[in-house]
């Protein structure tokens, strides 16, 4: 008691220190309790929605019926889908093996000729990937019709590519169609061109994936309207899907100084040659006329080069199955 009455500031001091911790510990161990029970809480609830999750239905009549309701409609949005797809894609043709390499030859001239007008080339050996039925026909008439579809779609790429303003193709492959290799529609692998190995059918048989390969030379700009057009049934009526987009600039080293070069001086005064005054031929007037423009300093060096682009697409026809699929998929009966 003597120590406190001759040292009453730190007293008091302490006496507040302990006053204040007492406080904080009695705080800490309420939100504590208060932090457990809700933890515990929440563990029981999460567990009940888990348990009701993956509990069965109980097998009362009102469920199983309303159920079966449920999937029906499930299954005849689904198969009105797939009908709408089947419909939407352009129809298959029948045409003749003679008539195919025919359509064949005229394609390959129209392309050469529009390509000609819209300034982009094309390979020396252009033809839509069907060098082999320039000379030689179909196997059979099934064949010829699928690879006359096959054709207009790659008719319609190539359109497309010179509606967005690419300078070159470059390269053009498409996959081997199953009906080429007197195969049966599967999920096997297909042989490109030049023999890499394509995913040729989707395993579900709702669909068939043909594979198209191009090498592009063009600029930024032409190339986001292509990827733009491609999503655009408007502008490509077949179903496509980009797989593969590499993108390389034309030049992968800067340019050395030594290429660098600046224009020439051209002379503002109308003289023959820069840096000489011409007699004044006219009176002096008292026009106000805008200053000659400054003399070139300087040329942009990089960012004018084209890019060189790798494509790879999935042109997707739906099967006629697609219109019933729902009904053969167990995971919805």
């Amino acid at each position: 008691m003597d120590w406190i009455r001759e040292n009453k500031p730190l007293a008091a001091i302490i006496g507040v220190i302990i006053a204040g911790s007492l406080a904080l510990g009695y705080f800490l161990f309420d939100a504590w309790s208060s932090y457990t029970e809700t933890k515990d809480g929440y563990l029981n609830l999460g567990s009940q929605v888990a348990g009701l999750k993956g509990s069965r239905l109980t097998p009362s009549e009102d469920n199983v019926k309303a159920k079966q309701a449920l999937v029906d409609e499930y299954a005849t949005l689904v198969n009105r889908l797939g009908g709408a797809l089947v419909i939407l894609q352009p129809p298959v043709q029948p045409i003749k093996d003679i008539e195919f390499q025919a359509k064949l030859k005229t394609k390959i001239a129209e392309a050469r000729k529009a390509a000609a007008l819209s300034k982009m080339l094309l390979p020396a050996e252009f033809a839509f990937g069907f060098d082999e039925y320039t000379s030689g026909l179909p196997k059979s008439a099934a064949a010829a019709a699928e690879l006359s579809s096959f054709l207009d779609a790659l008719d319609e790429l190539v359109k497309l590519l010179m509606q967005c303003g690419v300078q070159s193709l470059d390269l053009l492959e498409r996959s081997k169609l199953a009906v080429e290799q007197d195969q049966a529609p599967t999920s096997a692998q297909g042989n490109m061109g030049n023999g890499r190995q394509v995913q040729q059918q989707a395993s579900s048989g709702i669909l068939e994936k043909r594979q198209i390969s191009m090498n592009l030379t063009l600029d930024q700009g032409p190339l986001q309207l292509l990827i733009s057009r491609l999503a655009n049934p408007s502008d490509m009526p077949f179903f496509t899907s980009l797989r593969l987009l590499r993108i390389e600039n034309e030049r992968q080293d800067g340019p050395l100084r030594s290429d660098v070069r600046l224009p020439a001086a051209t002379p503002i005064d109308g003289s023959g040659a820069s840096g000489t005054t011409a007699p004044a031929t006219a009176a002096a007037t008292d026009e106000i006329k805008p200053p000659p423009p400054a003399p070139v300093d300087s040329v942009p060096v990089i960012g004018k080069e084209v890019l060189k682009v790798r494509m790879e697409i999935d042109l997707i026809k739906f099967l006629e199955s697609a219109k019933g699929i729902a009904a053969q998929s167990p995971a919805i009966r």
